[in-house]
Order: C-alpha cells, then structure tokens, then sequence
C-alpha cells in the first residue's frame, strides 16, 4: 500500500485498494458508547464471511497476505483513539489445561485469526478468534481476563497443542462457523455443531449466580486472583474453576462462566446442521439463564439452555416454526432455513431473515407473527448486517443499496447510503457518497449508523410526537401547541383553543 500511495499519490486509488484486500469489523458499545474497530484481511480461501458486524461473524479459517499485525483502535463517537490494542499480543499467559499451572506461550497469530468483535453492557470490549480463543477488554485496552477458549476441541477435556515455529507449542480450539457477541458475553458455534456460551460477569452480580452454574460450566478468573491458584480441589483439574466458598465471599471484579452445549449430539441425532446464531439475555428467558437460539437447515429453531445438565433433553427445544416463518410471504417455500437473527433490546421479538429474502418478526415464543416483509424486489442476496432500531423497527443494510428501515406495520424508508448519486440525493438525505461501509448499532430506542465519515442516529419517530405534529391532530397535546403558537402570535384564538382542551377531557 504505501508503494503504491507513493507512486500514484492518489488517496483514493489506495483507498480501492485497501477496499478490495481488507475488511474492517466495527462494534458499538450499547448507549451510544465508544466504538471499537480493526481492520483484518479478506479471506483468500473461496468461503466468504461477514464482512463487517457489530457483534458477529461468521467465516471458516482462511489465509492471506495482509501483514502480521494489526490494531484495535476504541475510540469515541468523535472519532478521538481512547485506547490501542495491538494485535497480536507480543505474548500471552495462557492455561495448559492438561494441568494445573500456566505456560508462556508465545502465540503466532496474525490479523486474519480475528472472527468478530463486539461489546457487552458493561463495556467489556471482546475479541473472539476463529479457533475460539476469546480476549477481553476495558476500554482502555486493558485485559481484564486471561485469554481462554470458549470451545473446547470435540468437546475433550484438553485443547490440540501443535508445534509452531521456533519450537513452542501453539494451543489450538475448535474451528469456529459463527461468533456473536451479546450484552452479557459471547456465544460460538463450532464447524462440528457444537456450540457454547460465555457469560461475562464481575464483582457487581450475585456470587450466587455463579455458584449454581451447570456442572459442565468453567469458570474464568484473572490470573492475578487468589482463586485460580486453587485449581486442585477441582475434580477435573481445571484451572478457571475456584473453589466456591471463597468465591461467593468476595468474587473477583471479572470473571467468566463457560457452559458447553450437547449441540452436535442433536445436529446428529436430527440429520441437520446449524447456520445462524443469537442470544436471548438472561433478564428475558424463562429460566433466568442466557438461551442460545441457533437456525437449523430444514427452517426451524432449536433453542438450548444454559444449563443442559439438569434440564429435559440437554435443555434442546425444537420450537418447530417452520410453518410460521418459513411460508416465504406467498413465494411458495416451505423450508427456507434462517440465515440471520436478532433479538429486540426489550427481548420480546425476534427478527429472521431466510434465504429467500423474507423478513419475519416472531414473538420470543414464537406463539405469534408479529411482522413479515418480503426483500427480494430489492434484493435477491442477505442484507449485509440486520438490527434493531429502538422496539418497533428492523434495520438492514445492504451494499450499494443503503439502509431499509421496516416499521411494524410493514411501513418502510429507505436511506440511500454509500451509492454514487449523481443526482444530489445523497445530500438531501444526509448520506455522504463514498461511505460504501456502513456498520448498524442497536440501541434502546434508536439505531445508530457508523460510517467512515460520520455516526448518525436512525429513530422512527415516536407516537407521541407523531400525534402532537399530524395534521388535523386533536390530541391533548396538539391543541395545547396549537394554543401556545397563538398566544405567542397575540391572537385571539388562543384562549379558545386552551378552552377545547378542557373541554374535551372533560374539565
């Protein structure tokens, strides 16, 4: 690249150069905090990925020729570096799980290892690898926990060791099909179906929730805490797992809570596989534990609990939804299998997109269709990222054809980002040509757009404004505004209009 920025001299020529070798994953932390970005290589094997997502990624492991490091930049929403992760780590002080005590190793990885990244809602940046490893951070690029492998290798009790060079011995998890990142942790699936879900605790949760974990559950301690030098008493010596008296005493200010999922067995034993994952938090499911809900290959979902070991079927439930979701708006299909998910910020709905370009918002129980819109008029591929914008509305976003907003009541509007307008309709509507990346943020009430050169906050208008600004309008609110622009007028009117409102509430 700064070969050929010296020769040529022309920004944008680098610019398209950089567009067609690398990717940047971009993450916003929840309530409008900082973002997090890296730039990664594209993957040269013919298996494409997620090309950019605020909290997951899909991908099988490929190599290239981009450099051996990169970058993690946090910044806030100005644009201003807050903190600089560099990547790889000159060294990690990871855990031979096949014993009791940590080894040095010095790990050869390279940009291209990144899966995704995402943060959760306590501002804990986390970095998960395309062999599982996950890393955590603050927000000023310090590690709050030892890095760990969020899926064990075939679900063994020990991770692959193979030799790298200058003789050390790299430790290796389980290829990973699917990262997301959620509000309380991270969740994976594995190429082999199994899956996984990492909750992402510290010294404020009840030491309580952490006792009753599931029996296949690690858990995950700072190195510098006094219990992960207490691994002994643990029957299957696993170092991230303390002793619990002392933990429910005074737990450390992060930990984690790694919970296996009997997945494949199921994939197996049904003859499927899985696509698409996401997590319902734990402050919405019924169990009061994160739920995994994962797409499966004939069109239905397969919801697992986080605690397999003491629930009916290993916790698998398939809520056998094909024939709500999957009747293609009138197209005619009946097993369109989900190729992406996301859960409302209240928890209450779920929104599928299905490979034959159909949007379905479903309640959490699937017990009722709330929505469906179908896309292929538009577009017949997947939008390249889908969220939540506030409760009511889905965002979507697509290359070359900017962002569609869908309402509740299958209302829509379009915003033209990243296309080469000539017309000027770019700067009527706010979109900057050339912004040909654009990242979506969930948030409570708004979705907020990143691009390269702005952040933007997407928000259908509310009711109750709507109410208060229609035309014609009789809401108590809009007759008391009509009432104020009168009197700051000096008319007349206004005393009448003040009256109306009185009057029809009944004064």
């Amino acid at each position: 690249v700064r070969s050929h920025q010296n020769v040529s001299g022309d920004a944008s020529e680098v610019a398209r150069l950089l567009s067609t070798t690398t990717t940047t994953l971009v993450a916003g932390c929840p309530n409008g905090g900082p973002i997090a970005a890296v730039t990664i290589p594209l993957l040269s094997s013919g298996i494409s990925g997620s090309s950019a997502s605020a909290g997951g990624g899909k991908g099988i492991m490929g190599s290239s020729g981009f450099g051996s490091k990169t970058t993690i930049r946090i910044m806030n929403n100005a644009g201003s570096i807050l903190a600089k992760i560099p990547f790889p780590p000159p060294k990690h002080e990871l855990m031979d799980l096949s014993t009791t005590s940590s080894t040095a190793v010095l790990q050869h990885r390279g940009p291209g290892d990144i899966l995704t990244i995402g943060f959760t809602s306590r501002c804990v940046l986390v970095v998960v690898l395309r062999d599982s490893l996950t890393l955590c951070y603050d927000l000023s690029g310090k590690s709050v926990l030892p890095p760990f492998f969020a899926l064990k290798f075939n679900s063994g009790n020990h991770h692959t060791a193979s030799p790298s060079r200058g003789g050390q011995v790299k430790l290796s998890g389980t290829e990973l099909l699917e990262a997301r990142v959620y509000e309380g942790g991270c969740a994976v699936l594995g190429v082999d179906m199994n899956s996984s879900i990492v909750e992402l605790l510290d010294e404020h949760d009840d030491p309580a929730y952490a006792d009753g974990m599931d029996i296949s559950s690690r858990r995950i301690v700072p190195k510098s805490s006094a219990f992960s030098s207490s691994s002994s008493s643990s029957s299957d010596h696993d170092p991230t797992r303390g002793d619990d008296s002392p933990f429910f005493l005074a737990p450390p200010p992060h930990y984690a809570i790694v919970t296996p999922l009997p997945t494949a067995m199921f994939s197996r034993s049904k003859h499927l596989s899985f696509g698409c994952i996401a997590v319902l938090p734990r402050q919405y499911s019924p169990s009061g534990r994160p739920e995994l809900f994962l797409s499966t290959s004939d069109g239905s979902v397969v919801v697992a609990e986080a605690n397999p070991s003491t629930s009916p079927n290993n916790g698998l439930t398939d809520v056998d939804c094909r024939s709500r979701i999957n009747d293609g708006g009138g197209m005619g299909s009946s097993s369109a299998p989900i190729i992406s998910m996301a859960f409302a910020p209240n928890g209450r709905f779920l929104a599928c997109f299905t490979s034959n370009s159909v949007l379905t918002v479903v309640s959490t129980t699937f017990e009722s269709k709330v929505l469906e819109f179908n896309t292929s008029s538009g577009s017949s591929s997947p939008p390249r990222s889908m969220a939540w914008c506030g409760e009511d509305s889905v965002v979507l976003h697509w290359k070359n054809l900017g962002v569609l907003l869908v309402g509740p009541y299958g209302d829509w509007l379009r915003f033209p980002y990243g296309e080469d307008d000539e017309m000027g309709t770019a700067a009527m509507t706010g979109s900057r040509v050339g912004d040909s990346e654009v990242y979506l943020v969930q948030e409570m009430d708004c979705c907020r757009v990143l691009t390269s050169n702005v952040v933007e906050l997407l928000q259908r208008v509310p009711p109750g404004t709507a109410d208060l600004l229609r035309i014609g309008s009789i809401e108590p609110g809009a007759l008391l505004l009509d009432a104020s622009d009168a009197f700051d007028s000096g008319s007349s009117n206004a005393d009448e209009a003040a009256r109306s409102i009185t009057a029809r509430e009944g004064y």
